[in-house]
């Protein structure tokens, strides 16, 4: 398996590298500005990262030339990236939530094993909209309701508003798990 880590100008970049490990020895670390069309990889992984996904055009090049069987995972601004790829909305999120935690509600059976537990948000944006007929709601927050974790229908993107990799979430390991059985599938 190669992994393909974008790195959007993020110091979480290399904690998550860290934490896909397990998965993967092979983790080629771009930067979002160094992507080019012909870069092959079993999973993508867009790095959280600072600014709005509209100012990452040539990653949303990328990803609408990226074939849909390709595995995606896209954590916070990659989030982010996938919905607004999909016509979602992304808007400000008022206070920014730098370093704090909530609880996953989770909305589907197949990953009832993480509901209610601790995760790490640090963000100024969120998903206000998501194509419904494009993407699963999986979980949402505790104490906003915002989207936390979603899937897309058609194509093979799963993407979390979360911080799996921080040290403020709980049982990391159980969320690497949940890649890992969806890569699977």
């Amino acid at each position: 398996m190669k992994i393909l880590l974008v790195d959007h100008d993020d110091s979480f970049t290399y904690n998550l590298q860290h934490w896909l490990t397990p998965l993967c020895a092979n983790i080629q670390v771009v930067n979002h500005r160094d992507l080019q069309k012909n870069l092959q990889a079993n999973l993508i992984v867009l790095s959280p990262g600072p600014k709005n996904a509209i100012d990452y055009p040539h990653v949303l090049d990328f990803i609408s030339q990226t074939s849909a069987r390709t595995a995606v995972y896209g954590v916070c601004l990659g989030l982010q990236i996938l919905v607004h790829a999909s016509g979602g909305k992304v808007s400000p999120y008022t206070p920014p939530l730098h370093g704090k935690k909530s609880k996953l509600v989770i909305l589907h059976k197949n990953y009832y094993s993480l509901n209610h537990t601790q995760v790490a948000r640090y963000h100024s944006l969120y998903c206000t909209d998501y194509n419904k007929e494009l993407f699963d709601l999986l979980a949402v927050s505790d104490k906003d309701q915002i989207p936390m974790w979603l899937k897309h229908k058609q194509k093979k993107w799963m993407d979390v508003q979360f911080h799996p990799e921080s040290f403020l979430t709980e049982q990391p390991e159980l969320h690497l798990k949940m890649l890992i059985d969806w890569l699977s599938t």
